[in-house]
């Protein structure tokens, strides 16, 4: 039957059911939202830096804001400045190596956000098939493997790291299109990250490409990325509204 006979054949309130549902598959209900406890997995930029001398920190950060605009039970911040997703010499506070107090805080859904820093800290790739979690493809795995055989039933979304055009007042960084010391520029280890994680059909959001905010814009920088970087107080409320945006699609 087509679908314009079908739904004249039915009463207007069942009608109404029926075209919500055909207009918003995937949509979240208030309700099943209320329901969620969301742990944050991140570096600095779900930490809630800022780039100003004021530092920011979690209560600007947009963890916080992702649980006012989505209605979330609990949101759970584990963002660490300075944090890489691999693990490395000279730091003890990598993804992998605080994956354990993640997972000690049972959650309904896992965000994971990271990547800029092994981009900027000169961290191997390594590739698709690499246990290895000195690189960011066998870190991205293990994190993967560990929260998923943990909670099997939860869910977990990547989120590539944003563009950077990092302004630090005493070092040197690469931005987004620059190469850093092993040849790569950072959308190489954002594609490294939805290699893994299309591997294990963990679904992905693209912040890399799609965030909405360019630190190569010097309005939207001077008003989002005060340092290229880190986010201000009006650029968390933008990534907030982004990461839920697509959120709705998975939820």
């Amino acid at each position: 039957m087509e679908r314009r006979t079908f739904i004249r054949t039915m009463g207007a309130g069942a009608a109404a059911l029926v075209l919500g549902s055909l207009t918003a598959p995937g949509r979240t209900s208030a309700g099943a939202a209320s329901d969620y406890v969301v742990s944050c997995f991140g570096d600095s930029t779900t930490w809630g830096a800022n780039g100003e001398a004021s530092g920011g920190g979690m209560d600007i950060a947009w963890p916080g804001r992702l649980k006012e605009k989505m209605g979330f039970r609990e949101v759970y911040n584990f963002g660490k400045k300075g944090s890489r997703l691999a693990v490395t010499a000279e730091r003890k506070d990598s993804f992998v190596e605080r994956l354990d107090q993640v997972l000690a805080k049972p959650a309904d859904l896992f965000l994971v956000l990271g990547g800029v820093n092994d981009f900027q800290h000169d961290v191997p790739l390594g590739s698709v098939g690499e246990e290895d979690t000195h690189t960011v493809c066998g870190a991205v795995r293990h994190i993967i493997e560990g929260i998923l055989t943990r909670y099997p039933d939860r869910k977990l979304i990547f989120l590539t790291p944003m563009k950077n055009n990092f302004q630090h007042p005493t070092k040197h960084y690469p931005g987004s299109f620059d190469k850093n010391a092993q040849g790569l520029i950072q959308a190489d280890y954002a594609a490294a990250i939805r290699k893994i994680c299309d591997y294990y059909s963990v679904p992905v959001i693209d912040l890399y490409a799609e965030s909405g905010i360019s630190p190569f814009l010097p309005a939207q920088q001077k008003r989002y990325m005060p340092d290229g970087l880190h986010y201000s107080e009006a650029g968390y409320e933008r990534l907030a509204e982004r990461i839920g945006g697509e959120l709705r699609r998975f939820l």
